[in-house]
Order: structure tokens, then C-alpha cells, then sequence
């Protein structure tokens, strides 16, 4: 195994979050090398320049973010990598196609029109105008048809339905899975799952394909009140470890040993906080009925929430939209939206298959869909779950 396989293995295997919160890891660093990984690694959360090869306008973007940005620009222009990058091991950086100095220029005028016109918040992006293609639309299309009217002077629309409250919706969803009583009787929880997740080939060649869910890897978790985790999980390459002491994270390969990064430590922490559907008053600072909607045929109230700030920041301010079967109660979708410098990347979870483990319901099917979901999109199915098994606090710790 190289140390290229070693470090997209260690970086990927924070993918098994995603089901639960943030995005998973990145599976790839471009360009960058494991000596410059070791010297910024004592400085907290290095920076794109530091890690990546080349970077011109992206300087002082935190690494983590580097993929995100990427494959913000790749979906607002409906583009692959290839586009503007050499996409072969080694020449990520290079500078031969044009349309990579087109991008630059465009990075550049986005971000000065959202200092002068809305203080430098990422209110324009490359999807304002791109939505999907490689050049705007400079000209509206005809044959619009009616519009409605958007004058005070229109006619009269109907009164808004009456909405149930935030209490009122989550109260009725503690009901359907459980009851809060219930869940603080749970003090662990082993499960046993398969993760279906992007399977790359052709690696390193201009042929290079991720297939949807394309791989399977299984996995034997430990969670323990109040925010501890342990994860083994078998990939193609080999076994993963991973670990979570309720202040440090770490993730052992075949390769290396190493502890996650300040922009990884965040998710990490919230995927062992098991019993947060118990806790979702606690978990936001701000929540609001915004209305309702439909999703596969279930018509759902939805709950718009904010995550308080964190001091210092693990990573960019998110917004989160619940949404709650009008029928059952249960949540069915958690939508994110996270901050970026060039705007909101949304993660999906969508939560199935509700079954009853010692007097609580937990989804055993968990989808989580991201922008690039042909390579973050993942699918955890549960096979087993058992509660409160005892489990030695050394599990955690880093080895």
C-alpha cells in the first residue's frame, strides 16, 4: 500500500459520519504530502496553500474546505473535475487548461462583489448565475406563460394555515420514538452496519469514475453516553479504526495512526452524542414552524433551526431544516446547510425503516446525499442493535 492509498484511507474512513452529521472527510488532499500534513499539523487547521499545490486565490481557506469549494464550482457549472484540471495523480495543480484561469478570474469577482455589496457574506455564487451550465444565461427565456403577481396591488392570496408550534411538533415526535423517560435509560449502544459508499476506479487516470454507493464496507460500532464512539470497519483495503474520547478523535489505518483534524473533531463529536434525537431543543439555539411540505409522498411540517456559534470555530456556520411526518410525528429528513466562503453546501439525511430496540424506535436505513453525492453519498443500514451493553472506557482512547 502507498502512502497516497494510506492517506485517502485514513481520510475516508470519517465517511461513516456522514449518516449522522457533516460531511465525511475528504478522500483526497490535492497534490498536497504527508511532510506538509506533519508541519502544519501542530497549528491547528492548516490552510489550502499549506496542503495543496499552487493555490493562487483560495489562500487562507481552511484545507477542509478545499473539496467543498471544489465541487461547488463542479455543480454550479454541471462539470466534472476534468474540466479544468489535469485530473491525474500529480497534476491537479498544473495550469494548462484555460478554463482554470477563467475560474480564477471569476473566484476573484464573486468575492469582490460580496465585499462591496453585502459584507463579504457568499450572498452571489457561481450558481446566481451558472445554475448548471458552463455559460449564464444572458437572456430570459420567452413564452413564460402567467406570472403570478408579486405587487401588493395583486389580489388578495389566501390566509396562511394555522401551524402547530416548535413544542408541539416535538412533542409528538418524542412520543413516536419513545419518550424521552425512555431514553434516559440508554447508556450504550452497539450496533452492527453496512455502509454502501462511492467506489473509485481508474484512480490517477483521465478515465477516472466514482460509482454511487458503489462499495461496500461493514462495520461493528460502540457508542456511550454521553459522547463517546468506537468504530471498526472493514474496507476493500484493509481495517479502520476510529475513536472518540469525548475530547480527542483519532483514526487508525493499516498504514498510520493519526488524530483528526480541528475541521473533522466537530463531526466526530456529534455522531457520538447517539441520544440527540432526545435532544433537539438543547441542540439548537434557535427554532422556528417555517410551514409544510412533501417528501416521497409524506406531507411533513417543517422545523427551521440554528446551531449556536462555537468558540473558537470547528467550521462554518449551519443552518438546519427538520422535517416532521404530519402522520407519525417521526423525523423523515435533516437537511444542513454549511457556510463556505463561496456559499451553502447542503448535506441530506433522509431517516427509513423505523424499528423498536428496547422501547425506542431508531431508523435502520439512513441516507445521506451530498452535491458530489456520486462520491459522498452514503447509505448505513442497521442489522443489529443492542442497548445498554457494557462497554470499558480504554475502547476509546487512542492506542
Amino acid at each position: 500500500m502507498n502512502k497516497r492509498t494510506a492517506a485517502t484511507l485514513s481520510m475516508t474512513a470519517l465517511a461513516i459520519l456522514a449518516v449522522h452529521s457533516g460531511k465525511p472527510a475528504q478522500g483526497r488532499v490535492i497534490d498536497s504530502s504527508e511532510s506538509a500534513i506533519s508541519q502544519t499539523a501542530q497549528q491547528g487547521e492548516p490552510t489550502a496553500e499549506q496542503l495543496s499545490k499552487n493555490i493562487q486565490v483560495l489562500k487562507g481557506l481552511p484545507a477542509s474546505q478545499t473539496l467543498t469549494v471544489m465541487h461547488l464550482m463542479r455543480t454550479a457549472l454541471g462539470v466534472k473535475c476534468d474540466y479544468c484540471h489535469i485530473a491525474e495523480f500529480g497534476k491537479y495543480w498544473m495550469d494548462d487548461k484555460p478554463p482554470k484561469q477563467v475560474a480564477r478570474r471569476m473566484i476573484t469577482m464573486v468575492s469582490e462583489i460580496n465585499k462591496a455589496n453585502f459584507g463579504g457574506r457568499p450572498v452571489v455564487t457561481c450558481n446566481t448565475c451558472h445554475r448548471g451550465q458552463i455559460k449564464p444565461a444572458a437572456i430570459a427565456p420567452i413564452l413564460q406563460g402567467e406570472v403570478p403577481y408579486t405587487t401588493a396591488e395583486g389580489p388578495s392570496t389566501k390566509a396562511s394555515e394555522t401551524m402547530p408550534s416548535v413544542e408541539q411538533i416535538l412533542e409528538k415526535y418524542y412520543r413516536a420514538i419513545g419518550g424521552q423517560a425512555a431514553a434516559q435509560k440508554i447508556t450504550s449502544r452497539v450496533s452492527k452496519i453496512s455502509l454502501l459508499r462511492g467506489k473509485l476506479v481508474n484512480a490517477g487516470t483521465p478515465k477516472v469514475e466514482m460509482i454511487p454507493r458503489g462499495e461496500t464496507w461493514t462495520a461493528d460500532v460502540y457508542q456511550k453516553a454521553p459522547n463517546k464512539y468506537f468504530a471498526v470497519m472493514n474496507s476493500p483495503n484493509g481495517v479502520i479504526y476510529q475513536g472518540f474520547n469525548g475530547a480527542t478523535g483519532w483514526v487508525k489505518t493499516p498504514e498510520r495512526l493519526r488524530e483528526v483534524s480541528p475541521g473533522e473533531l466537530a463531526r466526530v463529536a456529534r455522531v457520538a452524542d447517539f441520544l440527540w434525537p432526545f435532544r433537539l431543543k438543547e441542540t439548537y439555539s434557535q427554532m422556528s414552524v417555517t410551514g409544510k411540505d412533501r417528501i416521497d409522498n409524506h406531507d411533513v411540517f417543517v422545523i427551521y433551526a440554528i446551531e449556536p456559534a462555537t468558540s473558537p470555530p470547528t467550521r462554518g456556520h449551519q443552518t438546519t431544516k427538520l422535517f416532521f411526518d404530519l402522520k407519525t410525528g417521526l423525523l423523515i429528513r435533516r437537511t444542513i446547510l454549511t457556510e463556505t466562503p463561496f456559499g451553502l453546501d447542503p448535506e441530506q439525511t433522509d431517516f427509513q425503516d423505523y424499528k423498536p430496540v428496547d422501547g425506542v424506535k431508531l431508523p435502520f436505513t439512513v441516507i445521506t446525499s451530498y452535491l458530489d453525492d456520486k462520491s459522498y453519498g452514503t447509505t448505513r443500514k442497521y442489522h443489529e442493535v443492542k442497548q445498554n451493553v457494557p462497554i470499558d472506557d480504554s475502547k476509546f482512547e487512542k492506542p
